[in-house]
């Protein structure tokens, strides 16, 4: 499903910053994996990569078994639809829409009409245990509740693969492991591929496998 062969990444400047030294690193359809590291190892980057957010320089990028090289915008952007849900630590909801709207809010851009889209978010609202806060706005949530409904977002568009930048990082223990089973639900229940960014050990002791990250470089892959 995700294929890195010797992935290089540098960003310009005066002095160029090689962020990714040559990443090798393949996850199957339906694998749950966590990648760790300290700040500036490299983790986001590949993560936007991944997620077709940013380009690499050298390697090859295969995604769904399509290499992701030299696309247009729009290509790219089709991809993403079809293919990618994201799930950020701050939600991104949007303040001034209330739960459905929210979650309704990418199937408007692909031109779902309204009743069905509606239909679609509420699905997806009780699949997260919403359905009963649909009319509440962002701000009448808990941050919990907030992540949920930014999971039902990313399902909406019935992606192959979720990336999660974080996930947990703004909530407290008890909300995390509440996030984190829903994750691991929809995972093992929709065979969902997911690939979940964190610093906390407890999550990532709770996917398939953890790869970590340092200066670039992959320096462990493993099986748990």
């Amino acid at each position: 499903m995700i294929d890195f062969k010797g992935v290089h990444k540098t960003y310009p400047g005066a002095e160029p910053l090689h962020v990714l030294k040559g990443i090798d690193l393949h996850i199957d359809e339906g694998e749950l994996v966590s990648i760790m590291g300290a700040s500036g190892s490299g983790k986001s980057t590949m993560l936007n990569i991944m997620g077709i957010l940013d380009s690499y320089d050298d390697g090859e990028y295969h995604l769904a078994g399509q290499l992701i090289k030299g696309q247009s915008r729009m290509e790219q952007s089709r991809l993403r639809n079809e293919l990618i849900g994201y799930i950020f630590q701050r939600y991104n909801l949007i303040s001034f829409k209330n739960a459905m709207e929210n979650v309704a809010l990418p199937l408007y851009y692909r031109g779902v009409n309204m009743r069905t889209r509606n239909r679609m978010a509420m699905e997806y609202l009780e699949r997260v245990g919403l359905a009963s806060h649909w009319d509440h706005l962002p701000n009448q949530l808990s941050g919990g509740q907030q992540q949920r409904v930014a999971i039902a977002r990313a399902l909406a568009m019935r992606p192959k693969i979720i990336l999660a930048d974080e996930p947990t990082g703004a909530l407290d223990s008890v909300t995390t492991q509440e996030v984190m089973n829903l994750l691991k639900a929809l995972n093992s229940e929709e065979r969902l591929t997911m690939v979940i960014v964190t610093h906390e050990a407890s999550i990532s002791e709770q996917t398939h496998r953890r790869v970590r990250l340092s200066d670039g470089r992959i320096t462990d892959d493993e099986r748990l």
